[in-house]
């Protein structure tokens, strides 16, 4: 009877442990942000868009139920930063399936058109130029990257100057973004981050 007991206790004890592990332990969201792959037709199209700087990228992965996916574009102008426009997504229950995404910047004289695109539209803003600039270098994602809760991934950046030189850092680590870009003369900045839908 003792044994029948304590084997009893243990099978318990054992089965306690075993949904604390199952249960307790959250599984985190991310997503994976891979370069898009266009087809020739599709290449077409966008170069006949006469747009200057873009980068497609494609999403795959689930969010939680109350999550989104946020894309958003920042302004820096030496060393100070200003939100411009941002969109949010969750897409079709919360599944996002290799969805085609967009950055686009066109540039004008005085003015520059930012738009971020996504399956279900896009969303564009205006941003006027300082003055000066005359060089620019843009840097967008080249490799497949996990974008997980809590750390935004700085998809692209275009540095702007009005000096002769320009030299652009790549971003390796694509959770932060280069301090170059941060304190540049002129920088906009294309950003994804999984947040709480408000």
């Amino acid at each position: 009877m003792k044994r029948l007991i304590v084997f009893l206790g243990l099978a318990l004890l054992l089965a306690a442990c075993g949904n604390e592990e199952s249960g307790g332990a959250k599984s985190e969201t991310s997503l994976v942000i891979e370069p898009a792959d266009l087809s020739e037709r599709e290449q077409a199209i966008v170069n006949q868009m006469g747009v200057d700087f873009q980068t497609f990228y494609t999403v795959d992965g689930d969010l939680k139920k109350g999550e989104v996916l946020e894309t958003s574009i920042d302004v820096y102008e030496n060393g100070k930063r200003e939100d411009m426009i941002s969109s949010v997504s969750n897409s079709d229950d919360y599944e996002f399936n290799q969805s085609l995404h967009s950055f686009q910047l066109l540039m004008e004289e005085k003015e520059a058109f930012l738009t971020i695109g996504e399956p279900s539209g896009y969303v564009r803003g205006t941003e006027f130029l300082p003055d000066d600039l005359g060089s620019y270098s843009f840097v967008s994602l080249e490799d497949k990257v996990t974008l997980k809760r809590g750390e935004p991934i700085y998809l692209a950046y275009l540095v702007g100057t009005s000096q002769n030189e320009l030299s652009t850092e790549v971003n390796e680590e694509k959770t932060a973004l280069p301090k170059s870009v941060q304190e540049a003369e002129y920088a906009v900045v294309f950003k994804l981050e999984i947040k709480n839908e408000q």
